[in-house]
């Protein structure tokens, strides 16, 4: 990886949008970043994974950076960061680099953090 992704770039380079009031079922795969409006049923593999306040996951996600703004039923796993927003809620196991959770987020399960090491491994595959 080139350099460190947070919420700002992901925002930017957004390249798959669900929107608002459509329902996905099935797996998302991509190298490019995400933005959920709607709802999905099944995991997200990308880059990056944005997801609106209105927003709802029932599935696995694994990106470098994710941003949480809606709900989240199922295990995130992120090389980068995790943020969950205020009103966010996620229910599954976290694992990540850098965590933060906002005042008013809820957050049921366990984290745990990827180390410098396992970052390393990560690239070098």
């Amino acid at each position: 990886m080139s350099g460190k992704k947070n919420s700002k770039n992901l925002l930017d380079s957004v390249e798959t949008i669900v929107g608002a009031g459509s329902f996905f079922e099935g797996n998302i795969k991509t190298d490019k970043s995400v933005r959920i409006e709607g709802k999905i049923v099944g995991n997200i593999d990308a880059s990056g994974v944005f997801i609106g306040g209105d927003a709802r996951i029932d599935g696995n996600i694994k990106a470098d950076v994710v941003l949480v703004g809606g709900e989240v039923d199922g295990n995130v796993s992120a090389s980068d960061s995790v943020e969950i927003l205020n009103k966010a809620k996620v229910s599954g196991n976290i694992k990540t680099n850098i965590l933060t959770i906002a005042e008013g987020a809820y957050f049921e399960g366990k984290s745990s953090m990827i180390s410098n090491d396992e970052n390393s491994e990560d690239e070098n595959k």
